[in-house]
């Protein structure tokens, strides 16, 4: 499934955060650095599996919970509308 980044979003990066402005939704987001790294990773060709390799690699994390923090995070920032399938 290929999941890229909402195009419409405002983004400012503030000290290794990203702050992100829904104008539809009229909010603002505040992603940790951990969430900012998925984040910016999905651009319709990462995987879930490279994203979490590269976060376990990152972060210093073993992948299978690299893997579960993932899969959470995605879920949330398409629920958020952040990101988009398709």
């Amino acid at each position: 499934m290929a999941i890229r980044r909402e195009e419409s979003l405002m983004v400012r990066e503030i000290d290794g955060e990203l702050l992100v402005l829904d104008m539809r939704s009229d909010q603002i987001h505040q992603l940790n650095r951990t969430a900012a790294f998925i984040w910016r990773m999905c651009d319709e060709r990462a995987t879930l599996q490279a994203i979490a390799a590269a976060l376990a690699c990152e972060f210093m994390v073993d992948e299978e919970t690299a893997l579960e923090d993932v899969a959470k995070t995605l879920s949330l920032l398409q629920h958020l509308h952040l990101l988009v399938s398709g």
